[in-house]
């Protein structure tokens, strides 16, 4: 807000200017006590420029109905480097190119109403959900893994002239593996020998001789075994087709290698996934919360077996922490981790980040995670909130919105901070049961956040600015997932799942209204005193606004505190002529007979019509001024801009009151 005194008057002469608007949407502070640069209300609007408030983006139905609501969707990229839309509802996967016609895709169904989340890699793209198998989509057809049962009828014996029974035991539980996973352990067998296994001597005492039935579509077996009852580790792996492992202790038991807690065959069933150090990595397993699983590399991406290099992890197992999200990002000192957020019970959650090493027991290479906890760090519990902007992590937890980065003067660390501040007060009022729900995207420099003010969900979108460093508060509209796809005419769309309905939305700037129908916007500036000194008075004559290139119908109000000390509307003007020119659209003459092209960058000095075959078109002047004549006396003021009508865009580009600052003595009134 600027303060000066006209020239060619005395200094009692008074402009309130506001033409900085970089402080964005504030909640933190009161109206009264906010700086003139933060917006109290910024309704559907956008900041763009050199921070200048804008119409937001309108939205568009992108594509064909599908018959429910849908779970998810993705870009699938084809092998020849075409794309596909792939969707998912009432069970049913199916592809659309272009907005076109939906085609189921067969091989996979799923539950309806879960929600999906995907990841394409090695021409593949994952499709999960938590509750059914993890199924991979090739561009032609969906496929998932067969569950494997555990092998059944373990059964232990003494190689003959060999062992004989003594007062050693030994136990084993033996897995079946397939191209993905590993089930659980068998029902544990046992035998008692004469000496223990370290002092065996293979060619005389021969060793135990282990067999098991054969299971169905197994690719091979694993024999775990331990001097203690359900404490097996891994000792040897057994081609398929062979039932059967005599160990004649020869071989080093692996310790690393643990009887797995659940039956993988069919992969791990978890949420987030993310691709590290050329693996996938996945969490949030509703069936095993605190376990970061891993695949194998090359070849083994996709297999999450420790045979094919692959593995998992627990994190602050029986703790506090749950694993919601897995990222790929770096540590303070650039190197990269898959980096995990998590959720505690309080909402502020912590961030652990995994690295892998490579360790060889007898003959057999493994893969050992270690997990590393950031200090001090916030997570998350949405899983669908975590972006990935240029150079960090940010997401939302119940406390506000938060970045996981490198920061000046800590080199070598990560540390979380928070972005939400100024909107703190908003943030809180959220619904709280729904923060699990809250989707954000990264697109043009902006992190779009679809939030729940009340228990039905996301019914809001804010945005934060990672180049202005603000907030736009609020959107009225809402979203569960975002994504983008990329057309046959590179055209790139940003799309949004709505809370409810069957069809995809598109939302862009080239776009005005909702699905056709009005939206209303407004900005509310701070209430601003017009002097330091508490008693002087100003006597306003007129308000000015400056509108860049509107169009439709918009409102101009003053507002303030008047002489009685009670706030009041001062005056209100409608705005629809803005000076506005004709011409015709952007097509050449030739290629058209009607055209509904817009094209808002053009401007001409008088209005004018071109009588051609195509439908004229209305230019809006870069900017437009519309003035206030009102008397008031007032002791702060407040100016609004805003529109309910269809078909409505401006930008905001500075607002003005000019009046005479008058000294007054101290009113009667306010001394008790």
């Amino acid at each position: 807000m600027k303060f000066t005194q006209s020239r060619k008057s005395t200094a009692k002469e008074l402009l309130v200017t506001i033409d900085n608007f970089g402080g964005g949407s504030n909640s933190l502070i009161d109206e009264a006590r906010m700086p003139s640069k933060f917006a109290v209300e910024s309704v559907n609007q956008i900041q763009v420029q050199d921070a200048l408030w804008k119409t937001r983006w309108g939205t568009a139905v992108y594509g064909a109905s599908h018959a429910t609501t849908i779970d998810g969707a993705s870009e699938y990229v084809k092998s020849d480097a075409t794309t596909e839309l792939i969707t998912i509802t009432n069970g049913v996967a199916y592809k659309s190119t272009d907005g076109g016609a939906l085609t189921s895709i067969s091989g996979a169904t799923f539950t309806a109403g879960t929600q999906c989340y995907f990841m394409q890699i090695a021409g593949y793209l994952y499709i999960a959900n938590g509750t059914d198998a993890l199924a991979r989509y090739d561009g032609s057809v969906l496929t998932t893994y067969s569950s494997l049962a555990a092998p059944a009828n373990l059964t232990a014996s003494r190689v003959a002239s060999g062992l004989s029974s003594g007062t050693y035991t030994y136990y084993a539980e033996v897995t079946a593996l397939n191209g993905v996973g590993e089930t659980v352990g068998s029902t544990e067998a046992s035998i008692t020998v004469n000496k223990e296994r370290d002092t065996w001597v293979a060619a005389t005492d021969k060793g135990i001789s282990w067999s098991w039935s054969s299971v169905a579509n197994a690719t091979q077996y694993q024999l775990y075994i331990s001097d203690e009852s359900g404490r097996e580790n891994l000792l040897a792996a057994i081609a398929t087709g062979t039932t059967n492992f005599t160990d004649d202790g020869s071989l080093d038991i692996n310790t690393y290698i643990e009887v797995p807690l659940q039956n993988t065959t069919t992969a791990p069933k978890f949420i987030s996934m993310a691709m590290s150090g050329n693996r996938i990595w996945a969490t949030n397993d509703t069936n095993s919360k605190y376990t970061v699983y891993f695949s194998g590399t090359g070849q083994f991406v996709g297999n999450f077996s420790d045979f094919y290099g692959g593995g998992w992890i627990n994190l602050e197992k029986g703790g506090r922490e749950l694993p919601i999200s897995v990222k790929h990002y770096q540590t303070g000192t650039g190197e990269g981790r898959a980096t995990v957020l998590c959720r505690t019970p309080d909402g502020k959650g912590a961030v652990w980040q995994i690295q892998i090493s490579t360790a060889t027991v007898g003959g057999t290479s493994f893969s050992i995670p270690s997990a590393t906890k950031v200090v001090g760090s916030f997570g998350t519990e949405s899983v669908l909130g975590v972006v990935q902007t240029t150079n960090d992590i940010a997401f939302p937890n119940r406390k506000g919105w938060f970045t996981l980065g490198s920061r000046p003067n800590y080199y070598g660390l990560l540390r979380t901070a928070e972005m939400s501040s100024n909107i703190r007060p908003y943030w809180r009022n959220l619904e709280g049961s729904k923060i699990s729900t809250i989707c954000a995207y990264f697109y043009d420099a902006k992190i779009f956040i679809s939030v729940p003010q009340s228990s039905s969900g996301n019914d809001k979108i804010i945005i934060f600015d990672t180049e202005r460093e603000n907030w736009s508060v609020d959107w009225s509209i809402g979203a569960k997932q975002f994504l983008e796809y990329t057309d046959t005419s590179n055209k790139t769309h940003l799309l949004y799942i709505p809370l409810s309905g069957t069809k995809l939305i598109e939302l862009s700037e080239n776009i005005l209204n909702d699905l056709g129908t009005a939206f209303n916007q407004s900005y509310i500036s701070p209430l601003l005193p017009v002097s330091k000194n508490k008693t002087d008075i100003m006597n306003l004559r007129e308000a000015i606004v400056e509108l860049g290139r509107p169009r439709g119908v918009v409102k101009f109000q003053v507002l303030g505190i008047g002489k009685s000390n009670s706030f009041t509307t001062i005056a209100t003007k409608t705005i629809t002529n803005f000076g506005a020119d004709t011409g015709v659209g952007s097509d050449l003459a030739g290629d058209f007979f009607a055209t509904s092209t817009n094209d808002n960058t053009k401007q001409v000095s008088s209005v004018w019509t071109v009588y051609f075959t195509a439908t004229p078109e209305t230019f809006a002047q870069s900017i437009t001024k519309a003035a206030i004549k009102k008397a008031a006396k007032i002791y702060a003021i407040q100016f609004k801009v805003y529109s309910t009508s269809a078909d409505t865009d401006y930008t905001l580009l500075s607002l003005q009151a000019k009046g005479t600052l008058l000294p007054r003595r101290l009113p009667s009134a306010w001394v008790t």
